[in-house]
This record gives C-alpha cells, structure tokens and sequence, in this order.
C-alpha cells in the first residue's frame, strides 16, 4: 500500500466497478430476499447539486448501503425534478440576464421557449447524474426517473382522469395566490413570509358607520362586503345581521355585519374589514355567508378594477393607498396609523409580494368524499381523511399501514396542516410542465361551448388544449409509485410498494410529503412509505442559510476534490440529528480526512506486519458492543450517533491502545485479533465511507473474486 491515502487514485476507478458489478441492482439480490426500496427525492433541473444536497443523499446511500449489508433486496431508486415553475422562471432570467431577450414569453413563443428550457434541463440535469456518482451514490441507475419522461406523464395523466372522473378535480371560481410578476398562481405552501414595515391604519368606512377597523392595505378595503367580529364581543353583538350602505371614499359599499368565531376581539378594534375577493380567510367567510357577495378590485396585473370606482380604475394598487389615506384624513375618518412588523407573502420563485384574486382555475377537492366507485373501504371518506389516518391510526385502520415519521414532533405539524388545508389549485400558468389534459371548443365570441376531458386531441375540428401546465407537485406527489411503473401493475410495484423510507427536509414536508400521502393513499389504497425521516437544514458556520445573496454557498464537488468524497460525507452526517439545523464546519470535513487516513495507516501497518485475515476469528466484548450500538443506531435512525461510536471505539481504543500495544507485543495471536476486528469495522463503517473503506478491502487482498466486494459483505453479528 502506499504510504499515503490518495482520494483521486481511487474514487472513480471503484465506482466504476460498483456500477459494472451490478449489485446496485435489487434483481442481482437473493430471490427470495426481503425488499427495502428508497427512492431518491428527485432533485430539480435548476443547476447543480449543493451541499444540502449531498447531505441527503448521503444519509440515503448510507441507509441503504446499511440494508444492503443486512441482505435486504434494496432498490435506491434515483431521479430528477422537471421543477415546472422553478426551471421556467431560472431560463427566463437566465435569458434576459443575456440580453438575447427582453421578454422571453413573447418574443419566443411557447414552442421556442419550451425548447430553450428543455435544453438547460438536460445539461443540467447530466451534471447532477455526474455529481451524484461522484459523491458515491449507490442507487440502481438502471431504473433512473425524471418527473417528465413518458412513463410519469402518462402516470399524471392517469391521475388526472381518474380523480377528474370521481369528480375530485374540478375547474372553479375560487380565490388563490397570483404572482404578477410571473402571471401565475402559486400554492399556500410556496408562498416565502417575509417580515417587513407595515403601517397599520385604523379608520371608519363613514361618518355614521357604527364600527371601526384597521388594515395595512385600505386600497382593498374597496372590495369589502362585510364586518365580521366575534359572537359573544358586547361592544358589537347588537350589529351583527344589520347591513349598512356606506360611502367609502366616494365608493358605495354595502356591508354587512358578521359573526365569526374566529375573530379574536382583543386584537385591534376587535373587529374585521372582510375582503372576500383578496383574502384566503376572508373568502372563507363569504363561503359562510354567501349572501356579502365577492367584489374584485385588483386584477391580474395589480391595477385597480372597475369595481373600485372611475377614479381609481387602472391605477396600480399600489399607488391608490396614498390617496385613499389623504381622503380619510380630509373626511375626518382616520383614527390613527402605527408602524407594525408584517409578514408579508411573496413567491418562492418570482419574488414578488402575492396577490389573492379571485380566479377559475382548477382544484383538488380535499374536503369533498371519494365516490363509492373506488371501493368499499373509501367511500364516505375525503383526501384529508386519507392523510390524517396515514399517521394516526394507519390507513383504513391497519396499524401496518401508518406512517412513523422521524422524529416524531413533525407529526404534530402535520396534522395542524391537514387540519386547514384548503383546496388545492393545481394549474399554474406556465409552458413548462404537464399540460392538463382538458379540451374546449369556442364559439364566434369566443365563448367555451364544450370541454371534454382526454389525454389525446378529440376527433373533430376547433378543439383548444388547456393552456395551463399542473403545479410540479401534482406529478412529484406521485413519486413513489409512478417510479414504480403505476398505472401498469408491474412486478416492481408489487414488491417495493409501500417504499421503506423516505427522507426529506421539513421545510418540504407540507409541499410533498403531504402530497405524497394523498395520491397515494387515493390511488393505490397503499401508505406511500412506511418511514419519513425528516432532516434539518445546513447552514453555514454562522447559522446563516446558504444562498447567493450571501456569497456563502459551498460546491460539494469543490471538496470532493481537494479532500474526497469520504470527507465530505463524514462531515455531512457526523454532526446530524434528525428534524434540527446543523452548521457546517471545516473541522468536521477535516476530521473526516484524517479518519480517512487513520484508516489507512492502520490498514498499512496490518499489511506491511503479515497481518492474516481470518473472517471467523473471535469477536471480543468490547467489539461486540459496537456492534450492538451501531446496529441499534441505524434501525433508529440516528446516522450520527452510528458514526460518532464506529469513529471513537476505532480511533481512540483500537487505533490508540491496542494498535499502539501491539507495535511492542506483536505475535500472530494478536495480528489474528487486531485484522479480524479490523476488517469488521471496515464494514461497518463503509455506509457512511464506503471509497476508503472499499480500496482497503481490496488492496489487503479481501477482494478474491468478481462477488468480493466490500459493499455486498455480510452485516457483523456478535
């Protein structure tokens, strides 16, 4: 061996026979082998992979290099993310930052600019297949997935018809969040609150209105229909029912008083201006009280309608705050305005501050029950009951079917989101993506005489696809078994379905493991896996998030080169614990490069004495507590403590006393015991290094056969 462990010598070459080997492959397992599936959290073709990144899937390869050993029939299954509105929105910058264009929608077309997209999606989309090998990544590449290759979109338009069918999809008039900047919707869960300076005005609609309120937006207090407070509040209770007719700014409005329990009366004037055309909560109090109505008064493009009055029609919401503020001053009608801290909604994608308007657009119906036609266990059942049970009491009441989610807390969070989930909107109004599957068929004026839904163009002349695409998460929530070859009931599905585990940053656990639990109880009456561990976020040595703003982003192949895959593994999962932030640190990358090296040596010094290795040499106490604890650690989950015991026990007892003994003491009783422990720790600790570990096994002479590998040997048992 040589004197020193070099990274570059080594990590290609072996990844290269992995991959030809074919043990990544459950097919080359047992027959009759218990199965344990993984699949990938596909990650979007916007770039590269970061370090979150290769944090997760180290935690993966690790779990399933782990069950591997354990003599499971594991299926990694990898896979990228089309990513419809983050890919669109990072190719239109990307091609206004060249200056090629102004406006990319108009000047190129739909064709021209899903071209363009497609493009940078592939490239992109290669570097991440390149990276992830890089990082040692064992997954079954045969079975590689892309949410928009042909298998998953005709596994999405398979879904849509069937949930269209049952009547769970529907197109309707409802509010949702609109993103001027990008002309589209977005969903509740990609909606980023930023804490900003508000002013809160607190005034009258007129001199003779009985009741004051306050808000930070009084442009949309033009569109109020009602006053809601709370039932049991004495100063107002003698109101509620009473309409009044009001002239606002020199806008006649119409409202009337409301009760509503969620209201808290000592907020405030205790009462509430309702809006129910710009406001998710205040539209569903109108869905209570239907008879205030719904008034729009910003459009799609911010400006002002002409529900708002001829003197503020066209104008940008914006501008008319000012002015209605100077009126209720010169009508003697405000009270008082204070600067408050504002949670302000803005879009993930675009950045600016989201509207709520009231659109048609199309919805699951997560409150509406299944139809009978799904089967007998269903019926009289709605998706939120579907995903509440999942991690309750188990699917249709089998404790086999329940979720367990790691840690635990997460499950509270969860069931407080299923809790006021609304209905979601699932058309975006972007080229990128699965077009809905909807068909229309206009008149003279341009008006929709037909809509059909189907996959393919109707026979006939005049049909019109639907131009909207499907919210990514539509096809993403499918993951779990559309990877699998669902709608066909293929092999794959019979034996990796429900998958085993699932892991996934909290800050996704409402945008897709919710989404997940719902297509996939619905669909295949199956929970979509039977673990969810959920991982904190990396941050940087200062707490901070990475991103580009900070200039603190770190490139995970950058390491790799300078200090090897192994390192930055070791480092990524030695300072993890599940569901809570860790920070980066150099001492854990270097800490893991000297481990590496540690290894080596010890490895070096085993060869260079005549160490023989005997694979049925006696396992003493002190070992087979490791064992144990390493063991016991990863069936719980907890990466960290696995590799914390497996790096002290091996560095400062075996490494520091006994190695250290021996030099002193040498006889082939003790190189017998020193190799035989050795090469158990060797296993052990190669989920989570599996180079280093790997090129000692081979260069000590393990490796005597094609089957030899390091990867597929036996787990140690006391």
């Amino acid at each position: 061996m040589e004197k020193v462990y070099n990274h570059k010598l080594y990590e290609s070459k072996l990844y290269a026979q992995w991959e030809q080997s074919g043990f990544f492959n459950p097919d080359t397992a047992i027959k009759d082998a218990t199965p344990f599936s993984i699949m990938m959290p596909p990650p979007n073709v916007t770039g590269v992979l970061h370090l979150g990144h290769a944090f997760e899937n180290s935690l993966m390869d690790a779990e399933a290099r782990y069950q591997r050993m354990r003599g499971k029939k594991v299926l990694f299954l990898p896979g990228t993310d089309h990513a419809a509105v983050a890919t669109q929105a990072r190719v239109e910058n990307e091609l206004i930052k060249s200056k090629k264009y102004k406006h990319p929608r108009k000047e190129l077309g739909r064709e021209g600019l899903l071209n363009e997209i497609r493009a940078y999606a592939e490239k992109s989309k290669s570097t991440i297949l390149a990276q992830l090998r890089t990082l040692g990544i064992s997954c079954d590449w045969s079975r590689l997935a892309y949410t928009f290759d042909e298998q998953r979109s005709t596994a999405v338009n398979a879904m849509f018809k069937r949930m269209y069918d049952d009547g769970l999809i529907y197109r309707g008039y409802r509010v949702v969040n609109w993103s001027v900047k990008g002309q589209s919707t977005c969903s509740d869960d990609e909606i980023v609150h930023q804490e900003r300076e508000a002013i809160l005005y607190t005034f009258s609609y007129s001199k003779d209105f009985p009741i004051p309120i306050a808000s930070s937006r009084p442009e949309t207090k033009l569109g109020d229909t009602a006053v809601a407070i709370h039932p049991d509040d004495k100063r107002y209770k003698k109101f509620i029912g009473k309409t009044f007719i009001v002239n606002f700014v020199g806008q006649p409005l119409k409202i009337k008083i409301i009760a509503d329990a969620s209201v808290d009366p000592k907020f405030g004037t205790g009462a509430l201006g309702v809006t129910p055309a710009h406001s998710q909560i205040d539209y569903e109090m109108y869905e209570k009280n239907p008879e205030i109505g719904i008034i729009p008064v910003i459009d799609q493009f911010g400006r002002m309608t002409a529900n708002a009055g001829k003197t503020s029609e066209g104008l940008k919401a914006t501008d008319i705050r000012t002015k209605i503020v100077e009126q209720l001053k010169a009508d003697g009608l405000l009270v008082k305005e204070e600067k408050i801290q504002q949670s302000a909604g803005t879009s993930d994608r675009f950045g600016d501050v989201v509207e709520v308007i009231p659109m048609e657009q199309w919805f699951v119906a997560v409150n509406k029950e299944i139809p009978s036609s799904l089967g007998s266990q269903r019926p009289g059942k709605t998706l939120k009951d579907l995903m509440r049970e999942a991690v309750t009491i188990g699917h249709n009441g089998d404790k086999t079917q329940k979720i367990q989610i790691v840690p635990k807390r997460f499950e509270k969070n969860y069931l407080n989101w299923i809790d006021h989930l609304r209905d979601w909107c699932i058309s975006r109004q972007i080229w990128w993506g699965h077009r809905i599957p909807v068909w229309y068929r206009t008149n003279k004026d341009s008006l929709v005489t037909e809509r059909i839904m189907s996959i393919e163009q109707p026979r006939g002349d005049g049909w019109t696809q639907d131009p909207d695409t499907l919210d990514t998460w539509f096809s993403s929530g499918m993951w779990t078994f559309s990877t699998l070859g669902w709608p066909q009931q293929t092999a794959d599905l019979a034996t990796f379905h429900p998958t085993s585990w699932m892991t996934m940053g909290y800050e996704i656990l409402f945008f897709w493991m919710a989404r997940m639990i719902l297509m996939s109880t619905y669909a295949l009456d199956q929970i979509p896996f039977r673990v969810a561990y959920i991982h904190g976020m990396l941050r940087d040595e200062q707490g901070r998030k990475f991103s580009k703003s900070l200039g603190n982003g770190i490139d995970p192949v950058e390491i790799i080169e300078q200090y090897g895959a192994d390192a930055l593994r070791f480092a990524l999962v030695y300072g993890a614990a599940p569901g809570t932030d860790q920070a980066w640190t150099l001492a854990h990358l270097k800490g893991g490069r000297n481990f590496a090296n540690k290894l080596w040596n010890m490895a070096r010094f085993l060869q260079m004495n005549g160490a023989k290795f005997d694979a049925a040499a006696t396992t003493d106490t002190a070992l087979a507590t490791v064992i144990d604890e390493t063991t016991a650690n990863f069936e719980k989950h907890h990466f960290a403590e696995a590799l914390r015991t497996l790096h002290n026990y091996t560095w400062h007892e075996l490494a520091d006393k006994e190695f250290e003994a021996a030099k002193t003491d040498w006889n082939d009783e003790t190189a017998a015991r020193l190799a035989q422990k050795f090469t158990t720790l060797l296993i052990m600790i190669h989920p989570f290094m599996p180079f280093v570990t790997e090129a000692i096994w081979q260069e000590l002479g393990l490796k005597q056969h094609d089957t030899d590998f390091l990867m597929i040997q036996q787990w140690p048992k006391r």
